[in-house]
């Protein structure tokens, strides 16, 4: 049994895809019989679950996110996290957030500490090379790391092209999904579709994610106001997350113009979300990749597989490792346009028998995502890098 301390400055409440790593790793290595303790911010709330009934511990620090071009913030938090190291004595020191990977950094630099861990996702990257304060932190970084776990292959190419120094150290890890997606009893639909008057012959198209740019909402609508005026008035989209209201306007802007029916539903639990996705027909994220973003994986798709739904997106980063074009959903070209989109949204509405059989295939795809084997995975080859 090794004690295994995970640093992140994403985690609950705060939603988002470094903070769902956090929790299954911990949670695997739990279930593994490991000693994981997860140390993060409070973010200067009561926690609405309590850290109490999770299966490992967690160990908190005043503050909320901190950005990685603060100097500042990123001091403050290297300080914190040598304290924590000094006071609980992991076997295993795991930064799974940009901000941890930076202070590991600086103390590995300063001779603070030895062994440690990353895993890397994609966007801190790009950064890491393009902004002044990351790349002086990160110099050297993948020299002194003793492993790193990539979240897709794709993530694994872009950080060997930008740290080649980081080849012999990296390997690929698939995150896993909560259990509550893969064994929940299906919701009956129908009642959730009369409350949003979704018709029995509608399609219901959805995007569950963070509200920004980067995850591509105004492309979903954009595809469907393209669609013909019949088959557009069959379709319902539905985006759910949090986000700047300036981007809700615009969304909602697009949509009066092409005529789509949209809803908004804001933030939802993991429980509505799992009702959402029961009650849609079809999962849609196409993303974009930015100069400051790329999608290291997409969780969600899997997530939404897991309940059944077929999905579309773009080839952008490792979207292509979570959707598989034809089997249990439908990629297009990651510079696609318009009319490619509406393209794929028109197949899968004009084609139930296509729909079920991706969706299908999308649920037995997502079994193997589980927290336990991504755990045991990325713990296995960690502890294995200590002998």
């Amino acid at each position: 049994m090794a004690r295994i301390l995970i640093l992140t400055h994403e985690f609950y409440p705060f939603r988002g895809g470094i903070g769902a790593v956090a929790h299954g790793l911990a949670a695997g290595a739990a279930e593994m019989a490991h000693e994981p303790i997860v140390h993060a911010p409070d973010y200067g709330q009561d926690q609405v679950i309590s850290d109490e009934s999770l299966p490992y511990r967690v160990s908190r620090f005043p503050g909320r996110t901190c950005s990685i071009v603060s100097v500042d913030g990123i001091a403050r938090y290297t300080l914190r996290c040598l304290g924590a190291i000094r006071r609980i004595r992991p076997d295993v020191v795991h930064a799974v957030d940009p901000a941890a990977h930076m202070a590991l950094s600086m103390l590995g630099r300063l001779h603070l500490i030895r062994e440690h861990f990353f895993t890397v996702h994609g966007t801190e990257l790009v950064r890491y090379r393009s902004e002044p304060f990351p790349r002086l932190c990160m110099g050297g970084a993948f020299r002194r790391v003793r492993a790193v776990a990539a979240v897709s292959r794709a993530m694994r190419d872009v950080l060997i092209e930008n740290f080649p120094e980081a080849a012999e150290r990296a390997f690929v890890s698939y995150p896993g999904i909560a259990q509550e997606w893969l064994v929940t009893p299906a919701h009956d639909p129908h009642a959730w579709r009369s409350r949003w008057r979704v018709g029995q012959d509608d399609i219901a198209v959805l995007t569950l994610a963070r509200r920004v740019r980067e995850k591509g909402h105004d492309r979903v609508i954009a595809a469907i106001a393209a669609l013909p005026a019949d088959l557009r008035a069959r379709i319902v989209c539905f985006i759910a997350g949090d986000g700047p209201t300036g981007y809700a306007r615009e969304l909602e802007q697009a949509a009066a113009a092409g005529d789509v029916r949209l809803t908004l539903l804001g933030p939802v639990s993991d429980r509505a979300a799992i009702e959402l996705c029961d009650s849609c027909d079809v999962f849609a994220m196409p993303s974009r990749r930015t100069p400051k973003r790329i999608e290291g994986f997409g969780i969600a798709f899997l997530e939404a597989g897991a309940r059944g739904l077929p999905s579309i997106t773009t080839a952008t980063g490792g979207t292509r490792e979570a959707v598989r074009d034809g089997e249990t959903g439908i990629v297009v070209p990651e510079d696609a346009d318009t009319t490619a989109l509406a393209r794929a949204l028109r197949t899968l509405a004009s084609q139930p028998e296509l729909r079920q059989r991706l969706g299908r295939n999308a649920r037995t795809f997502a079994r193997d995502f589980t927290w336990a084997r991504h755990a045991a995975e990325v713990y296995s080859r960690f502890l294995a890098a200590l002998d």
